[in-house]
C-alpha cells in the first residue's frame, strides 16, 4: 500500500503505518518490492510465521485471503532459499 506521503506498507489495513517498509521518495518500487525486507516478510508469510511478518499479521483475520496454490508456494519457497544461499559479491 502507498501512503500520499510515498511511505510503502506491505497491507491496506495499515492505518497507523505500523509496518512501513520504505519509501518512494527515496527508492523506487522495484527497490522495494523485491528487496530484502519483503522477501524476508513473504517467506515468513508463506510459512504461516506471521508474528515474523509484522506487528499487524499476528492479529489480522485476512491470513488466508491471498492464498497462494501449494506447488507456487513450494517453488516460490526453493527460489528464494536458493537465493539466499548464494555467495554475496
Amino acid at each position: 500500500m502507498v501512503q500520499v506521503d510515498g511511505r510503502v506498507t506491505t497491507c491496506c489495513l495499515d492505518e497507523h503505518l505500523e509496518n512501513v517498509i520504505g519509501n518512494l521518495t527515496e527508492q523506487p518500487l522495484a527497490a522495494l518490492w523485491g528487496g530484502e525486507t519483503m522477501q524476508r516478510w513473504r517467506l515468513a508469510q508463506v510459512e504461516g510465521r506471521f508474528e515474523d511478518s509484522g506487528p499487524l499479521c499476528t492479529r489480522c483475520n485476512w491470513q488466508s485471503a491471498g492464498a497462494y496454490p501449494e506447488p507456487k508456494v513450494a517453488e516460490w519457497l526453493q527460489a528464494a532459499r536458493a537465493r539466499s544461499a548464494k555467495p554475496a559479491r
